[in-house]
């Protein structure tokens, strides 16, 4: 700046007439902006400073005038070459003073200001003034270094949340989004993403739900919802949002901040418990089984579909959460009875009990098993009841039938002729029936603590031994032809028994050699005295066959003879006399050989005429 010929740029301290009033509204300017004027005088080596600079310098303004060398000193020692090169670089480039540094007051506090001067120069262009201000931008410095701090730190969470976290303009454009974002949408680089429409991300059937969360943050609502993406490589992903509006200085709606996180595994084990769900609901409302749990006032909570038919049949109305499953309509036995089963539960007993009642519903006789169990929380309080009720008729049905065949084979297996015993692979004696008595005179006891061998004929054990080697070698169920042997009966003598085994080791209801035998004693005595009468027939007719032969031959030749007719009547009388003579000695041989058979036979296989 130069001086006009006209006016000049007169110092404020040299202005000795300046309003009072104008005086006053400069201070209180200076003090209410921190701020302070200063002059410098290079002609005479001069500075000046208003009031608000002894103020930021918490300097008695009576020191004045401050020379240049102690005002040099309240520059920071680190900013002083900065502001000694930067007024160099005015008074000698002309460029605008525009600095901002430290200063150490006098208590020795750092504040930072911000100056700004222009320089007044001669008509040759030397600076004669340089005319300032500055102020105290020591608060305003801290808050924006608070600020910045905070920016960082909230840059450092935004980059290292997990969740996706980003700003949408109002007409749904992606302003800004932090890496999880970046990641979950399959985008490398932001400004790959940075600029488009977010709706192009969404799954085009859940359009509705992100634009409904948008519309609301535009609206100054909060609000979130489900939906799905597809990822820039094609991933589909569900997520959950959360949209708010953000505003600009003037409260305005500017864009919408959301918070967005990925839920595709958390939804896939949603729809696993629904589908769980649904399935156990299927399982438990398709049995005729009742299943059903009540509270401590013996009030239902949950129950299938079979209980709550049978309850709305008892209450005659519909029955529903909430219902009392003590039904005093189907009569006052019925109801102290099941109150004892549910206080008993509820009293932290487990317990099954056996029911047997004509069916309110189908008039046929049920047979029941009722378990109830307790219900714990996790303290381990009782705040329930766990009932399930199971139909066992079908099973009472056949149980009564197997009692009454088991009863009908035992009574079979007891009376019978048969012996049925099961054998360890030693051949001792696990079980043996009743009927061993009969057979062969020993008790049931005494036949338990023998072994098959110690009642065998000596001349039996190598084949009974090698029979039940070999019995152990076959499939289980597959039974070896049958044999006879011989066994000690209880008075001494031997009986002949035919045995028949069966390897059942294997089975869990037997697991042994079964050996169903019955005695064949009498049996094998007349198969024994029929092949002895047959042999000595044999013997009797080999040696009375040429006895035979002679008569008949003598008979046979006669016969021959008189055939022929040429025989004269002596001749012929004579030769008939020879033949009854014959048919006399072939009588004769035939009454030998039927005594000798009749010798042989026993008079039982004879009958009598």
């Amino acid at each position: 700046m130069k001086k006009n010929k006209k006016e000049s740029l007169v110092p404020p301290s040299t202005v000795d007439c300046m309003d009072y009033k104008q005086e006053l509204i400069l201070k209180q300017m200076e003090s209410l902006g921190k701020l302070g004027h200063w002059e410098v005088d290079f002609v005479h080596q001069t500075l000046h400073w208003s009031e608000g600079v002894f103020h930021i310098l918490e300097l008695d303004s009576s020191s004045m005038p401050v020379n240049l060398e102690t005002g040099y000193l309240f520059v920071h020692p680190e900013d002083r070459e900065l502001a000694t090169s930067h007024m160099k670089e005015v008074l000698e480039k002309g460029i605008s003073y525009d600095l901002e540094c430290r200063l150490i007051t006098t208590t020795g506090k750092v504040k930072f200001v911000h100056s700004r001067a222009e320089v007044v120069r001669n008509d040759k262009n030397e600076p004669e003034q340089i005319v300032g201000i500055f102020q105290d931008v020591t608060e305003q410095r801290d808050a924006y270094q608070k600020l910045k701090l905070q920016e960082s730190r909230l840059s450092t969470i935004l980059q290292s949340e997990p969740e996706c976290v980003k700003v949408v303009s109002p007409d749904g454009i992606l302003i800004e989004m932090n890496p999880a974002g970046l990641e979950m949408i399959e985008v490398d680089h932001p400004e790959d993403a940075i600029g488009q429409k977010i709706e192009s991300l969404i799954f085009p059937a859940d359009l509705k739900f992100y634009r409904t969360i948008h519309q609301n943050a535009l609206k100054g609502i909060k609000s979130s919802a489900r939906f799905r993406i597809i990822g820039m490589r094609g991933t589909q992903r569900w997520m959950e949002s959360t949209a708010v509006p953000l505003t600009n200085q003037i409260g305005e709606i500017s864009s919408v901040l959301s918070v967005t996180r990925d839920i595709s595994e958390k939804v896939i084990n949603e729809e696993k418990l629904i589908r769980i769900k649904r399935n156990q609901e299927a399982l438990i409302n398709g049995t005729s089984d009742l299943i059903w749990s009540i509270d401590n006032n013996f009030c239902l909570v949950a129950a299938n579909r079979s209980f709550l038919n049978l309850l709305s049949f008892l209450q005659n109305a519909t029955a529903k959460e909430g219902d009392s499953v003590l039904v005093k309509s189907a009569g006052e036995g019925f109801y102290l009875k099941w109150k004892r089963y549910y206080e008993r539960g509820l009293a932290g007993e487990s317990f099954t009990s056996y029911e047997n009642f004509i069916s309110p519903i189908t008039n046929l006789e049920e047979h029941r098993e009722v378990y109830f169990n307790p219900i714990h929380n996790a303290e381990g309080q009782i705040t329930g009841l766990a009932c399930f009720s199971k139909d066992i008729s079908d099973l009472m049905a056949k149980r009564m039938e197997l009692v009454a065949s088991e009863k009908r084979y035992r009574a079979l297996v007891e009376n019978g002729v048969d012996v049925i015993a099961i054998l360890t692979a030693e051949g001792k004696a696990k079980y043996v029936s009743p009927s061993v008595t009969k057979v062969l005179g020993y008790s049931e006891a005494d036949v338990m603590h023998m072994n098959i061998f110690d009642y065998l004929h000596p001349d039996d054990i190598p084949n009974i031994r090698k029979r039940l080697e070999e019995v152990q070698n076959i499939p289980t169920g597959n039974t070896l032809p049958s044999h006879i042997f011989r066994i000690k009966h209880s008075d001494g003598s031997w009986r002949w028994v035919e045995s028949t085994i069966t390897n059942l080791i294997e089975d869990e209801a037997i697991g042994g050699i079964v050996d169903n035998f019955h005695d064949v004693t009498e049996r094998k005595t007349q198969i024994d005295a029929i092949q002895i009468q047959n042999q000595k027939l044999r013997d009797i007719a080999w040696t009375q066959s040429h006895v035979v032969r002679s008569p008949l031959a003598t008979i046979m030749g006669i016969i021959e003879l008189i055939r022929t007719g040429s025989l004269t009547k002596e001749e012929e009388f004579k030769t008939l006399q020879y033949l009854l003579e014959s048919a006399n000695e072939l009588d004769k041989v035939i009454g030998t050989i039927v005594r000798k058979s009749q010798e042989v036979i026993p008079p039982e296989f004879n009958s009598n005429s």
